[in-house]
């Protein structure tokens, strides 16, 4: 291979590396605009699930829109929540925790050498409006929240993520960071006389919740707040979680 030949490659390969560095630069740099928010890619409702190749925008169950930072924090000090995190009253013991129920008592094992099908359990805490107690399981690459009746001590439901009630006490949100997909993956429940029934789901395309889970919250105005990252800027250039947020906070219709 004579020298033009082996310049020629080495300034092809490099200009390979400049539009990627230009590409990871523009990606965090990346911003959503209020035409973004609405977009699905699929939407269940009962029991029926509508995928979409084309842009979808969703309309019919809430309104979300792009707020200020300024807003977010106001809002956030009159932020709601039903959760008592009540958390050394069911402490894990040996990898086990028991919750007593008034018909039976729940235990939670955690499984730590089952490789994939791993198990690990964290109770959260209680909701004394739906008559149960939360707990957090973790499993491989997944999790979810499962809701413990009192009662019965049976597994009423089990969320993608955290169930956000709303200050009515008529609906919660529970919404999803999809890293796989980069997608914020939304269940949508109404709640009437302590019963959970669960109206829709759908994936929302360019954008993902961010933050911790305190970050999101409702608050006494009756909008659901959060912090949010266009997909394409959720990571930043050294592979941790993107600072630079954007705030959203969505309306039921």
């Amino acid at each position: 291979m004579n020298q033009k030949v082996c310049i020629l490659i080495l300034v092809l390969l490099l200009g390979h590396y400049l539009v990627a560095q230009n590409d990871s630069i523009h990606a965090n740099k990346k911003v959503l605009v209020q035409s973004d928010l609405n977009i699905i890619t699929y939407l269940t409702e009962n029991d029926s699930t509508t995928y979409y190749n084309e842009d979808e925008s969703l309309t019919k169950f809430f309104s979300i829109e792009l707020i200020n930072q300024k807003l977010y924090n106001i809002k956030k000090k009159k932020a709601v929540s039903f959760l008592i995190a009540d958390t050394l009253v069911h402490k894990k013991k040996n990898g086990i925790i028991t919750i007593p129920c008034q018909k039976k008592t729940v235990k939670f094992v955690d499984k730590l050498e089952a490789e994939e099908d791993i198990q690990l359990y964290y109770y959260i805490g209680k909701i004394n409006i739906l008559n149960s107690f939360l707990v957090l399981g973790t499993y491989w690459e997944e999790y979810d929240y499962k809701l413990i009746d009192k009662i019965t001590g049976e597994v009423k439901l089990s969320f993608l993520d955290y169930p956000f009630i709303s200050g009515d006490k008529k609906n919660i949100i529970c919404i999803h960071a999809n890293p796989y997909e980069s997608t914020a993956d939304l269940e949508f429940y109404t709640i009437d006389k302590n019963k959970i029934k669960r109206i829709m789901s759908a994936c929302f395309k360019n954008w993902m919740p961010a933050g911790e889970k305190n970050d999101t919250f409702w608050s006494s105005d009756g909008y659901l707040y959060l912090p949010v990252l266009h997909n394409k800027a959720y990571w930043s250039q050294d592979g941790d979680l993107n600072k630079n947020f954007q705030y959203v906070r969505i309306k039921i219709k």
